[in-house]
Parts: structure tokens; sequence; C-alpha cells
């Protein structure tokens, strides 16, 4: 069907023939209802004659109709004239990219030999690519493949907007079978061949196997390659050796320095063989793209002239976060890029990455951690990341493509990671039987502590390992450590009361840790090699430090953080917040409930260096000042806690009238939790002797202070005593709760708790315990009767305010759970990046 001009289809009256489209005829139109001119795509009555055919049209018309969006056609009705079916759509004024492309080739010739013929510069070539992948994007959400995206099919109007059009290929339909002659599919659609045009199809396509979104992604690579190099990179010169070069074929190298590298690493990205290993998303690709514009590797998208700049004179901060969470970790990607773990709102710990704007999107790894990015731009990551014991966390370690892809599990019960020079092999660190170790590669000890340490950095020239040693468990106070690669420490600093990140400056002459003085907020300070200590940046409140780029550059946060604590009786709805200054951290609860037991580990400590003991009353009452030092029990009748407040010993404090009593403690290297028994006769201590792991020791008040190994090494908190002391429970090394007789009998696991579980409390009469495991936001408690097995349903911890909530614990029952009361951190966390430190 030829139309003229004047010539009526529906309503719409022809103006002039536009050309072939797709499978129909198109033409310029007028709409006289409204005066607008249209675009009319008609199938030809041969065409419609085939049913294969007719539904393809149909389709194309029900795709495009339900898409919205300004890289998309706008498609306005479907109808019928004489047997005929149309589509009605938007008036595009323009040329298509193929004749763009070939428009620059006529410009090429007769000029500069050495410029490539049919070649975009690089900065419209990605505009063009970005428009594309958000329009895919687009019709991707509504479950909307294209199958035949090539340069034809792309529209470059008059106001540079680029349109997709012709998703007649859309995959709601068969597939068809290829003809080589033209290099093109034209025949009916049939299922298992291929469909598309040859040379900008995907693997699975060319192998006649069910595609999905990701095959756009790759039909996307090969035409933005063709805008750089010139020429498609799987074309050959017939349709049979295309479609091998497509399965087998890697494409040839874009020139550098003209293409940038991070621009090549992302096209090849989406040219991956298998759809698993690209983009997952067209978004994904869009933002890879968008985040070239902050790359210091992408000269050629900067259409500034290079200016020199001169280092600031004073600090310049550049918010990049405005939701309400906190922060985990945050590292520069070689791309330039951030990429940062955060939990936001209630929601999980995720995985963002931002190019240095106030937008940032997930790089689609749940509930994860970002521990390092190697120079390769791989990702090392720690899944199900999780607190173990106050800013003790840890997870599976996992590698993890910058560009998108599936994580591969390296090992679990992994602390932190960091990349060799390399960019190939990793430092972790983890525990092992009790103690710390750095390992170098993996399974290499290269340093060894009975002392939690965290956060190693690897200097710039691969010589040196910096980390924070701190000299009680799942407290962040500590001193920066750095060693050499035969694991001999170097460098030691003083003391910090509170820690909060290393990183390395880009010369390798200097670490800088974010951590507090006496009577200042914690500050950003730096650490020389041979020691020697200077203040970067002063602050108020509280910064963490992240990471510094090459080029200087200060990835930080401002943190508003507090701990808290909040006590409650089972059966009540209302909880009440027994919180005193702004690090109040839970110790104990006596046994009916009527105090706790708490240290203040925040601003009130730092003039002394030392936490302040509190014991107050869970009707909210005021808090009665012990004096300084850890106290981690109280006495059943609430008149005594014990703490420490010196080495080797233990202390008895009245709460109040008496005399203070010093228990010595023999043998001893370290001791982190102690409980008393019922009769207040002993004391159960967690701790270690010299060259042993952390185990479970009774020492009699009474007696000469020589304690009494009760467990195997690797014992952890928290740990309960039975109503009668004869029995504790505590974690084994397994992380299960087992029952450690405390004079006579084997030790047995409870096999009925999961692993990772916490013994709470015991019942009344001594047959069954409180258990819980770990929750950021909500813990469920349960009964577990140790002679049956059976577990029930106890009760549920859920602060009323979840926002900043970094974790539940600890948390602490009295015998039969009526009372309770439990702590959490909440951060609220703000992301900066900030220019002009020295």
């Amino acid at each position: 069907m030829q139309l003229v001009a004047g010539f009526h289809v529906g309503s719409y009256q022809i103006v002039a023939p536009l050309g072939v489209g797709g499978m129909g005829e198109v033409y310029r139109a007028r709409d006289p209802r409204i005066g607008r001119e249209v675009a009319i795509k008609i199938l030809p009555p041969s065409y419609a004659a085939t049913p294969d055919r007719l539904r393809r049209f149909e389709q194309e018309a029900r795709a495009a109709g339900a898409l919205n969006h300004p890289n998309l056609l706008t498609v306005f009705e479907l109808g019928t004239h004489e047997g005929s079916p149309f589509i009605v759509s938007e008036l595009i004024e323009g040329s298509t990219l193929r004749e763009i492309l070939s428009n620059h080739s006529l410009l090429a010739a007769g000029t500069d030999a050495s410029r490539k013929k049919d070649t975009l510069p690089v900065r419209r070539a990605v505009e063009i690519a970005i428009q594309l992948a958000n329009g895919l994007g687009a019709a991707h959400d509504k479950a909307i493949i294209h199958r035949d995206l090539k340069p034809e099919n792309v529209m470059i109007t008059n106001d540079h907007r680029v349109k997709l059009l012709d998703f007649g290929l859309a995959k709601l339909l068969d597939e068809a079978p290829f003809n080589d002659d033209n290099n093109t599919l034209n025949k009916p659609t049939h299922p298992g061949v291929v469909l598309g045009t040859v040379a900008y199809m995907s693997p699975e396509q060319v192998r006649g196997e069910a595609v999905d979104h990701r095959s756009d992604i790759f039909s996307l690579g090969s035409v933005l390659y063709e805008m750089l190099a010139g020429t498609n990179p799987f074309r050959r010169d017939s349709g049979v050796e295309t479609m091998n070069a497509i399965l087998k074929d890697d494409p040839s190298s874009l020139p550098a320095p003209a293409i940038p590298p991070a621009l090549d690493r992302i096209i090849r990205h989406a040219l991956e063989k298998s759809p698993r290993d690209r983009f997952q998303s067209a978004r994904d690709f869009a933002f890879a793209l968008e985040s070239l514009s902050g790359s210091g590797e992408a000269p050629a998208l900067s259409k500034a002239k290079k200016t020199v700049t001169k280092r600031a004179e004073t600090p310049v901060f550049k918010r990049l976060t405005f939701r309400r969470g906190f922060l985990m970790s945050g590292r520069f990607a070689p791309d330039a890029s951030i990429i940062y773990a955060a939990a936001w709102d209630d929601q999980a710990v995720e995985i963002f990455s931002t190019s240095g704007t106030r937008m940032s999107r997930s790089v689609g790894v749940p509930t994860a951690d970002i521990l390092a990015i190697s120079s390769f731009g791989e990702l090392a990551v720690s899944l199900g990341r999780r607190y173990v014991a106050g800013w003790v966390a840890t997870g599976t370690l996992a590698r993890v493509p910058l560009l998108g892809g599936a994580p591969r599990e390296i090992c679990e019960d992994v602390q932190d990671a960091e990349w060799g020079t390399d960019g190939k092999s990793l430092i972790i660190l983890r525990r092992y039987g009790g103690a710390f170790r750095i390992e170098y590669p993996i399974g290499n000890v290269l340093y060894r502590s009975v002392n939690w340490i965290s956060k190693p950095r690897l200097s710039p020239k691969g010589n040196f390992i910096a980390f924070v040693d701190h000299p009680h468990y799942g407290d962040d106070r500590g001193a920066l450590v750095i060693i050499d690669l035969q694991g001999h420490e170097i460098v030691r600093s003083s003391s910090f009361p509170s820690t909060a990140g290393i990183a390395w400056v880009p010369s390798g002459d200097e670490v800088w840790i974010a951590s507090e003085r006496e009577e200042t907020g914690r500050d950003i300070r730096a650490v020389t090699l041979d020691g020697k200590e200077r203040t970067i940046l002063a602050a108020p409140g509280r910064l963490s430090l992240y990471d510094i780029a090459k080029d200087g550059t200060v990835l930080m946060s401002f943190d508003n953080c507090r701990r808290e604590i909040i006590g409650g009786t089972v059966g009540q709805t209302q909880d009440r917040n027994l919180s005193w200054f702004d690090w109040s951290f839970l110790t104990a609860i006596t046994p009916d409930g009527s105090r706790i037991l708490f240290e203040e580990q925040g601003a009130f400590s730092r003039a002394s260096g030392e936490y302040q003991i509190y014991v107050r009353p869970t009707d909210g009452g005021q808090s009665i000042s012990i004096g300084e030092g850890y106290a981690r029990a109280i006495s059943g009748d609430g008149k005594w806690v014990v703490a420490k407040t010196g080495l080797p010993s233990l202390d008895l404090l009245p709460v109040g009238a008496g005399e203070p009593r010093r228990i010595p403690l023999r043998g001893l290297l370290g001791y982190f939790a102690w409980e008393l028994t019922p009769d207040q006769k002993r004391i159960i201590i967690l701790g270690n002797e010299p060259d042993h792991g952390n185990r479970l020791y009774v020492v009699e008040i009474d007696g000469d202070g020589t304690p009494r190994a009760l467990s195997q090494e690797g014992t952890s908190a928290p740990f309960v005593v039975s109503p009668d002391g004869a029995t504790i429970a505590a974690m084994s090394p397994d992380q299960r709760v087992t029952l450690f007789p405390v004079d006579e009998g084997e030790s047995r696991a409870v096999e009925s708790c999961a692993a990772g579980e916490r013994p709470l409390a015991w019942s009344l009469d001594g047959q069954a315990l409180l258990v819980a495991g770990q929750g950021r936001l909500a813990v469920d408690v349960y009964s577990v009767n140790l002679a049956t097995g059976e577990r029930s349903h106890f009760h549920t911890i859920r602060p009323a305010d979840p926002g900043g909530i970094m974790d539940i614990q600890p948390i602490k029952m009295t015998p039969g759970g009526t009372h309770y009361a439990y702590g959490y951190r909440r951060y609220l966390s703000d992301l900066f990046v900030v220019h002009g430190l020295r």
C-alpha cells in the first residue's frame, strides 16, 4: 500500500512518506483534531495476511504503548484501516545514528588521515549510550526486551535527544531464522531460532537460546563500541563468520589514550559472553558511564581545558549522603567512583556506588559490606556482615567485579580484608584458635595477637601493613601499629580512647587515623613511620576515616552517635530508656531486675582515660557513681560490683556503705568478662593465660587467687551461671551454646540451640535456658528445655525507633526472664569527600 499526500488513515491525514521502518511503511501525518503532526506506521496487506507478522506488528504497538520515557518512542494510538493495522506515534525530527555515523565518515574523508572514520567524539558517544541505557532500563522495568538494538533503530533528534525505535521484535514473540544474504533476520518466527540483526546480536541470540534484558545490554555495548571505533566489534565478511565471532572472539582494544581505559573496561563488561558476567541491568550500565564524568581516568570526557589547580588553603567538604542511618565503610574505586556500605532507615546493610554526586545506586550485593577494592576494580566484600561483640564484625569474604556479577566466596568468618599490590592476592584478618591473625597471602600467618586487632591496610609501596591494636575485645580504643612484611613491629602510636578507620597517604610516609583525644571529639591524626603524631583535622563531634585517593582526596563521615540502654518487663508494652551520658554500655542486671550496672565509655571517660562505673535503678531513678574501671558483674543483692581497676586483680566495690575488697588473680594474662556465683563465694572469669586462648576459669573469693580452668580454649562470652552455681552456659569455639560443669563432669553442647545463639539467662529451676540469636533491629528470645530440647518463643526485643541502630547487644535478663535490659549503638552518619587536607 503506497499512500499519497491528502490520503486519510482513520482520522489522520497523510502528509508525506518517510520511508520503511521495521516491518511497516512510515508516513508523516497530521491529526486535524488537535493540529499535531505524527508518524504513522502501516503494515501492508500482504503482511497483515500472515498471522505471525500481524501478531508481531500488534505486539510492537502494545510494547511501545506501555512505555513512557523521554528516550523511547511515544505511541498514541493503534488502529486498522482497510484491513491494514497502523500505529500512530510521535513525529521525530532528526537522523538515525547510522546516518550520523555515515556523515562523520564523509566529514573525515580528505582530512587528517589518522582520524578514524565513522566515529563520534567520546563525550558524545557516551551521552548517546547513557540515554539509550536509560531508555532500555525503562523498557526492562515493564518486562519488555528490545532484541534488535542497532544504529538504524536509534534516532537523534534535532535538539540532541536520543530516541530508541521499533519494539517490533520485543520479546513477547517467537523468533525467526537467519538469512545470510543481508545479515538480517526476516523470516517468520519460530521457537528456538535467532532473531535480530546479526552483528549486534548477543551470544545467546546467536545460539537460539531464551534471552532476557541482558541481551539488550550486549547489543548496546556493540553500538557504543562502533560509535568509538568506527566498526562493529564482531562484524565479519559473512553472517556465519559474524556469528562465530560473537560466540568466540573478544573485541579489539579501543585506542588509548583517546579512549579512556575506564570506558574500555565498561564496554568490555557489557560485551561479556555470559549474561551473568555483564551488567545486570541497563541502569547499572548507565550509572557506570555517568561515573566517568568524575573520573581521573577519563580526560577525553571533559569539555573544559586543563587548568593548573592549587591545593586549597582550607578544607572543602562535599556531602554525598542524606538518608537516615549509618555507614559501615567506604573506598575510592580506580575510576574515581565511590563505593560505600550503609544501612539506611530500617533496611539491611547494602553496598552503594556514587560518582561523587548526591545520587547513589545499589551495586546489587545485599547484606554485604565493602572491605577493599583492587587496582583492577574488583571488590572484596563481606557477605552477611554482622557484629559479634562491640565493634568486632565478621562475615564471609567474597570477590565481586566492580561493574557487576555474582560474588565468589573465598572463606568464612573473616573480619577484614585488603588487596595486595598485585591486585590479585588478599590480606585477611580473622580469629583462629582464640587469637587474631593477619594472613598474607591467605593461609600464611604474618602476625598473631591475643588482642583484638582491626583495619589492616597495606602501604602504597606494599612494604608495610598498618592496623589498630585494641587492648579490650570489642572496644574501639586502641593504638595504631605498623609492621613490615616479616611481621616485625615498626611503629606503635600512643593509645587512643576511640578509633574509627585508618588510611595511608599516597606517598606512603604517613598513616592517618580517626581517633579521639582527651576532651576532644574524634579527630583525624597522622602518624609517621618514625612515630611522630600530628592533628590533621579537629572536630567537636566524631569523624570516621575510610580512604584517601591518589590525589589526596579524603573519604570520611561525620557521625552523630550514642550507645543507649533500654529496660523493660516481659508482658509490658512500654520500655524505659535508662541511658545516662553519650556511651552507656550495659554490663549486668540484678536478679530481681531492680538495678542495672553499666559503664560510661564515651565523652565522660575521656578526661581520665578510664571508664566510669554506674549503677542505676530500672525505675528511672538517678545513677550512682561507683568509680573508674571495667565493671562486668553485680551481686545478687545489688550491694557489690565486681570491677577491674588494676592488674592482676578484681575488686569488690560497694554500691553503698562499705570498704572495697581486692581479689588477687594469679597467672592470667588478660580477663574480659566475669560473673559472681549466686552464693557469692566464687567468680567465673573469661580470660587467658600466656600463650593460651580464652577460656573459663573459676576463682575462690576467699582463696589465694589461683584460677582453675573450666573449658577448652576458644570459649567466648556471653556466659551465664546456673541458679545452683554448678554449671556455666557459654559459647564453645564453634559458637554453640555449651554447658560447662564448675566442679565435676563433662561439657556438653545444647543441641537444640543453633550456631550463633547466645545464652541470656537460666530458668528459675535450672531446667531451661533463655537464648537468642543476633539481630540489628529485633531479637527473638527462645526458651530451650535442656532435657527434651523443646523450644518455645519467649519474647521479642524491638526498639521503638530503629533509625541508625547498628545492632542490639548486649542483652541481659533476670533468672526466669521476667525483667530484661538491652543496649544498642545508634549511629547517624553523613558521608563526605574532603579536599585540601594535608
